[in-house]
Formats: C-alpha cells, sequence, structure tokens
C-alpha cells in the first residue's frame, strides 16, 4: 500500500508506532515520482549478500549483514528459508537462524519465522529442482516435529508435494499447528491437488517453476492450481525464472487478490559475481542477477532483490507501483497471519521510492526508529 508521507503514523522514542494509519484516508496513486509504501515481505530467501542460510555454520554477525543488506532493499520483513537436506543439516540450519535472531534486534525485527521448502517433495527429476534426490522422504509429525523444535516453534510456511506419502494427512495437523501450507516440487495430479486445497493448502510456491520441462497437455500441476482460486501464488518476476509472457498469462488467471512477488534468493543476491553455496549445491552467480548450477543452465534459487520485481512487474505490464507492493507486502502478510500494515505498538517499516528512468527504485527504508539508506544506518 501507498501512504501520504506527510500523514505517517506518530512514532514513539523507539520507533513504534503511537497512532494507527488509516488506509483510507492516506492511500495514494504512484502518480508522481515518489511514493512511500508499508515494507516489504520476501516469504522465500535462502540466502541474501553472500551469506547462505542453508550453511549450519553460518555465524550471526554474517545473518545480520546478510539482513541489513536486505533491509536496503526495501524488505523489513522475511522468512528465511531451508531447502531439502537431512534432518540434521536442516536442525543444524535451524539453530544457527534461531541463534542469529538471538544475538541481534535487527534479526529479531525483521524475521517473522521461517520457511520450510522440503523434504516432503517429489523426488522425480525436473519436479524436484536443486533439492537433492537423497534427501526426500515421506512426511511424518514426528519429523516435521523435530525440526519445529529446533526453530524454536517457528516455522511458518511450509511447501510440500501432495503426492508424497503422508503428506495429505498431515495438512490439516500443520493449519491447526499456524503453519501456511504451500504446494511446490509436486507432480500432483489435479485430484490431488484438489484434495490437498481440500485439506487447508492456500499456496502455490514459485509457480511455474520446480516442474518438469513437460507435462501433460490438460492435467498437469501448473493449471491445477492456476484453476483452482482457493490458491494464491507466488512467483518470481526476475525475467529468468518465467518468461515474461508466460507471468503475464499466469498473473492473469491468479488475478491480483491472490499474487505474491517472492525472490527465491541466495547468497548470490546482491552479490559479485562468482561462486556461492545453497546447503549442499553449488552455485555460480553471472554478471546478471541469476544464478545456476555451475556447468549447467539449471537455475538454482534466484540472484534478484524483491524491490528488483516489484519495478519489473511495474514496467512489463504497466502495473500501478501501489498494486505491485501489495503483492510483495500486504499479500504475503496477511498469508502467514501478520497485520498487513504494522498496528499501534508494533515497529514502524516504511520504504521511501523514487521513479527514475529504470523505473521505481528504493530511496531508503525506515525500520523501527532507524532510518537506512544504501551504505548504512542514519
Amino acid at each position: 500500500m501507498l501512504i501520504d508521507a506527510s500523514q505517517l503514523p506518530s512514532l514513539t522514542a523507539n520507533g513504534r508506532l503511537r497512532t494507527a494509519l488509516d488506509t483510507a484516508e492516506h492511500e495514494l496513486h504512484d502518480s508522481s515520482t515518489q511514493a512511500v509504501s508499508s515494507g516489504l515481505c520476501d516469504l522465500q530467501i535462502n540466502g541474501f549478500a553472500g551469506v547462505d542460510f542453508n550453511d549450519p555454520t553460518m555465524s550471526p554477525a554474517a545473518f545480520e549483514r546478510a539482513l541489513e543488506a536486505m533491509l536496503a532493499t526495501g524488505v523489513s520483513c522475511c522468512l528465511p528459508t531451508v531447502i531439502s537436506a537431512s534432518e540434521d543439516w536442516q536442525t543444524r540450519c535451524f539453530q544457527a537462524l534461531e541463534a542469529g535472531c538471538q544475538q541481534s534486534e535487527l534479526a529479531r525485527q525483521m524475521v517473522a519465522g521461517y520457511h520450510l521448502e522440503g523434504p516432503f517433495l517429489s523426488p522425480e527429476p525436473g519436479f524436484r529442482g536443486c533439492h537433492p534426490e537423497a534427501a526426500m522422504v515421506p512426511a511424518r509429525w514426528d519429523h516435521f516435529q523435530r525440526l519445529q523444535d529446533a526453530a524454536g516453534g517457528r516455522i511458518r510456511l511450509i511447501t510440500v508435494a501432495p503426492e508424497v506419502d503422508g503428506v495429505l494427512a498431515l495438512i490439516p495437523r500443520w493449519v491447526a499447528a499456524g503453519v501456511t501450507v504451500a504446494i511446490g516440487h509436486s507432480a500432483a495430479s489435479q485430484a490431488v491437488v484438489q484434495q490437498a486445497v481440500e485439506a487447508g493448502a492456500r499456496l502455490s510456491t514459485h509457480l511455474g517453476n520446480g516442474v518438469a520441462p513437460l507435462l501433460p497437455k490438460g492435467d498437469n500441476i501448473i493449471l491445477s492450481q492456476l484453476a483452482d482460486d482457493r490458491l494464491n501464488a507466488s512467483f518470481i518476476a526476475d525475467g529468468f525464472h518465467i518468461p515474461r509472457h508466460v507471468l503475464q498469462i499466469y498473473l492473469r488467471a491468479k488475478q491480483s487478490a491472490r499474487t505474491l512477488l517472492v525472490t527465491d534468493g541466495t547468497a548470490g543476491s546482491a552479490a559479485p559475481p562468482g561462486h556461492y553455496t545453497l546447503g549442499k549445491v553449488a552455485l555460480e552467480r553471472q554478471q546478471k542477477a541469476v544464478v545456476y548450477i555451475p556447468g549447467s543452465n539449471s537455475l538454482a534459487g534466484s540472484a534478484t532483490t524483491l524491490s528488483d520485481c516489484v519495478r519489473h512487474v511495474t514496467q512489463w505490464y504497466n502495473i500501478p507501483l501501489a498494486e505491485a507492493v501489495n503483492w510483495a507486502s500486504e499479500h504475503p502478510r496477511r498469508l502467514i497471519g501478520l497485520s498487513a500494515l504494522p498496528q499501534v505498538g508494533e515497529s514502524a517499516e516504511w520504504v521511501w521510492w523514487q521513479k527514475q528512468d529504470n523505473g521505481w527504485q528504493v530511496q531508503k527504508v525506515q525500520l523501527g526508529e532507524q532510518i537506512y539508506r544504501p551504505g548504512g544506518f542514519e
């Protein structure tokens, strides 16, 4: 949502809101060259600025550096994402993330929880993407609960393949426990997708990706999810994961109210070209904002930023900034049970945008009592 900078809610000395934002009064249109919006929220981020969130040896200091760099791009709320790996590896990754949150005030402000993407995913080639086949296992509640314990009870989003043994039975338990359930890296039939939605699944993770290059003409995992209006869908609008004309079709099918933007970012995001990791998977960041498995054309996450995705959809499809910001802020927040905008007593989260020749760019970000610009805190 875009708001009137002159009417921002008043703050207490520690940067928390003293008064509520009257959205009916303060919503603006982005007809000028400057705008203020709520902070962005990335539900799928595997790493950033050279730091791999799937590295169990990640230090709290490295985690904070990555979050500072992410904040500079307009993201004030995120779900660090742990991908498929052995239970021991994932456990240690969550412990490292929790240690970072315990030692960093910035992490406590920005990290709303975690996204568990696997290991209850399809092991089939194409559908598993860069997730290691050996890590894929049937879904068992005790397995999930051990990971949830390591994560301090803060896994808020889980991506699963509903055709995997045990998944359909567990979806209602995850929902009852306050975990949002998403479908991804799945080869499920339309009938199984419908069963998953009826059980409580509410999101399609990076729809259009994590699928085999050849699919059945009618009964395929992409069309099944596009057709179900009970499913929201997240998209990676980086220009590499989904061709622009294909993404335009997906957006028309899902419509604005059910659309979210995510990055699926990695250690290669906001980082120079070079070699990085996603857990045990080697990555190569290109000169452009994209990462591949070295020596192949296989994408392994992205190297984009959420503000880049916002800018892209405004440029490609002439979508107003206010609408694109909703896809990257209010919609993801609501999906995981957060308030769409900061409430009284919560930290301020505002982003200042400026329209330049290359589109809308983030100029500064406020989180709590601090103002952050590229280069550091004021």
